[in-house]
């Protein structure tokens, strides 16, 4: 009987044209939009599905909810699908554990997180010293067993300054706010208190008081995110270990500081990074690159209102909250009159912002990254391109470049502070997993391996070649383009070619390891980056030539690459497959709906696909990145990146598939429900289009480990079906 009711219902989804194997006709579910029409500055817009906004109404939920069982069943017909996800987890698996988000206190003692391979989620960890026996200190199956139907997981972990106590965060079903646990060392247990409404993850994390007796965090006030003001009003506050009642003093908020006009959608963090920082920093942060900062000495923490001074403003340009103290100089990174950003320092004595010494001047073809101090000096990554990094040492008496043990595309620094000599170097790659060292700067800079867990050898990839090339977009300007393949493959027109990017808020799109990635290639396929303006690999001249008024040069650039590789005969239109995540959404949307013939397959998870109404959406200050509708050169920006009001009838566009999380906070799931019934709507091709809801995710995913590669092995069967790999075909 269920297998009746499960071909009934695949005829009733869809109709075959049996002429034509592997040809479907489709019908998705329906639903009947409601149109809205706006004027902004004289400019009528025309909003076809304005209703579908509203995600609590019990139409639009059903048609979401078909819309995933119509996807999950067309995407069960793809033939090894399974297999394909299988071989991810193989290989992403091979190691015998993981590790990750390791902090080492300043009396050495490691507290990190790490799954074993047969394991869904990520437990703490302990270890007295980094040689000694590893104790398991948390596994979060284990908290609040009352809600039993909850999977909680670790987001965020925090020891303080000497290891007596860990702040442990833990979040569920993808949701961003999170509840606080507090484990004391000395019974290694958790203490009674549970702190809610945190999000360390995101911003800022924890900030341990100098002598360890508190912890300062960002407080959101409204935990339900369907709230208009979700995200708005919050504010820094002070949790004091052992207070039973969770009295939380509020350190740093629009309330108590309302002389320095913090609007309500901002973040007003604060941050303290050594337990010998003579001040605590204030941020009033956003999204965009530059924010106001704040001062004030840590003895002050107790003093109602706290006095906090002004320390810089947006238009110095100190890149957000990666200035360190050293005693009573400030050293930060700029852009200011420096694009390639340089390292420079002012005192507390003067805070001489407009004309401060510079430590380390801007380079010419390489952009610095991150930089960190120890007693031996100060210590910095740059980057050419975005793919190449290198690491400088720098001292009074000297600058000079360090090795590495073997070339690598990105490097990631972590230190005890400028009060301390260790250095830890993290190299990381397209084909190198990553590899983490202690910088042994004494003896001749010696790189001594310091990996929590054993390093595995990937020999599946030893044929593959990696292209950094420059490819000149339509203006002119050359973007970086990373290309991955197989050496056996043919120029022959007919590679499945996949284009993955960005290019937003200045993130860079660096090399990482990823064997999901990987299988691409390891299934005939071209992997392809391209590093689009928006991000920062060419500094910040790159991430303002994609940024509000120049957005469509992010969308343009990935257009470039893409008749780049056709041009030279690696693929071909019925080959090429662009892929793209939240603010790179609008990179696939632009360029799908500006050279719909120039794609076979677009894919898109938690995509910004209607921005011109994402101020509709809660809380948030992305308007610092896309523009304001209030601004009419900014909302004619909004417009023109808006590729849901770009879709139009009688276009072909590509096979189509969209992810959301139902619980995503940041990007908002009617994004992607209007884009998709707007599709739909005007296909008058046999080209898919497949909306997926993913109920217990937000927007960086769920609890489990396990879903990333069955959605991920959805996204690329679908792919290479569409593109015509012989083994990722409809069954019979």
């Amino acid at each position: 009987m269920n297998k009746l009711l499960a071909l009934f219902c695949f005829l009733f989804l869809f109709n075959c044209n049996k002429e034509e194997k592997n040809t479907v006709v489709y019908t998705p579910p329906k639903i009947l939009g409601q149109t809205a029409i706006d004027n902004y500055f004289g400019k009528e817009i025309i909003d076809d599905y304005r209703n579908l906004e509203n995600t609590e109404d019990s139409i639009v939920k059903t048609w979401f909810k078909k819309q995933t069982q119509y996807s999950n069943t067309y995407l069960s017909q793809i033939s090894n699908k399974d297999t394909l996800a299988k071989q991810m987890e193989t290989i992403s698996n091979r190691k015998a554990s993981f590790s990750k988000k390791i902090n080492v206190t300043d009396n050495n003692q490691y507290f990190y997180l790490k799954r074993k391979k047969d394991e869904d989620k990520y437990k703490l960890y302990y270890k007295k010293t980094f040689n000694s026996n590893e104790e398991l200190l948390f596994d979060p199956i284990n908290f609040n067993k009352i809600e039993t139907n909850i999977k909680y997981k670790i987001n965020y972990i925090k020891p303080s300054w000497n290891g007596e106590f860990i702040v442990v965060s833990l979040s569920h079903s993808g949701k961003e706010l999170s509840k606080l646990v507090i484990i004391d060392m000395k019974t290694k247990l958790p203490m009674s208190q549970i702190i809610s409404n945190a999000w360390p993850s995101s911003y800022l994390g924890i900030n341990w008081l100098p002598d360890s007796s508190g912890f300062m965090f960002l407080y959101f006030p409204i935990s339900n995110s369907k709230d208009p003001e979700f995200k708005n009003n919050s504010k820094s506050v002070l949790y004091k270990i052992g207070d039973k009642t969770n009295n939380l003093k509020t350190v740093f908020s629009a309330k108590t500081q309302s002389e320095l006009n913090i609007n309500a959608n901002e973040f007003p963090i604060a941050k303290i990074k050594s337990k010998n920082d003579k001040y605590i920093i204030g941020y009033i942060a956003g999204v965009d690159n530059y924010w106001d900062a704040y001062y004030v000495e840590t003895s002050a923490i107790e003093q109602n209102p706290i006095p906090w001074k002004p320390l810089y403003k947006k238009e110095h340009k100190v890149i957000t909250a990666e200035g360190l103290l050293n005693k009573d100089e400030f050293i930060y990174k700029s852009a200011l009159n420096a694009s390639n950003f340089n390292i420079s320092s002012v005192s507390f004595d003067s805070l001489t912002f407009n004309n401060p010494k510079v430590l380390v001047e801007e380079k010419n073809d390489e952009v610095i990254d991150v930089f960190k101090l120890t007693t031996d000096g100060l210590f910095y990554t740059t980057s050419k391109n975005g793919v190449e990094a290198n690491l400088y040492h720098k001292t009074k008496t000297f600058s000079k470049k360090i090795e590495l043990p073997k070339k690598s595309g990105s490097i990631k620094l972590d230190s005890k502070g400028s009060s301390y000599q260790d250095l830890w170097v993290s190299t990381d790659g397209w084909l190198n997993s990553l590899r983490r060292f202690r910088l042994n700067v004494n003896n001749n800079n010696e790189f001594i391996s310091e990996n929590i867990t054993a390093t595995v050898d990937y020999t599946e990839y030893n044929n593959f070649i990696i292209d950094e090339l420059l490819v000149k977009s339509h203006d002119g300007e050359e973007v970086p383009l990373t290309v991955i393949y197989n050496k056996n493959i043919s120029k022959n027109s007919k590679n499945p070619t996949l284009f993955y990017g960005y290019g937003a808020y200045g993130d860079a799109l660096n090399p990482f390891f990823s064997p999901v990635f990987l299988t691409w290639v390891q299934n005939g396929g071209i992997l392809c980056f391209p590093h689009v303006r928006g991000g920062d690999e060419k500094g910040e001249k790159w991430r303002k030539g994609g940024f509000k008024t120049t957005k469509p040069n992010t969308w343009k650039d990935l257009i470039a690459c893409t008749e780049y590789m056709i041009d030279q005969k690696y693929t071909s239109k019925n080959n090429t497959v662009i892929c793209g995540g939240s603010a790179g959404g609008i990179m696939v949307g632009g360029a799908m709906t500006e050279r719909p013939d120039l794609f076979k397959v677009a894919l898109v998870d938690a995509g910004v696909l209607n921005p011109l109404r994402r101020s509709s959406y809660s809380g948030g200050s992305s308007y610092k990145e896309y523009g304001k509708i209030e601004d009419s050169i900014e909302c004619m920006a909004l417009i023109e990146m808006d590729a849901y009001l770009k879709i139009k009838k009688d276009v072909i566009y590509p096979a189509t598939f969209l992810n959301v999380g139902i619980n995503d906070t940041r990007v908002a799931p009617w994004m992607s429900g209007k884009y998709i019934a707007k599709l739909q709507s005007y296909n008058t091709s046999n080209n898919p289009m497949l909306f997926k809801v993913k109920y217990d995710e937000g927007h960086s995913g769920g609890s489990s480990s396990n879903s990333v590669y069955q959605d991920w092995a959805s996204k690329f069967s679908f792919a290479l079906w569409q593109t015509g790999h012989p083994d990722y075909q409809l069954k019979d």
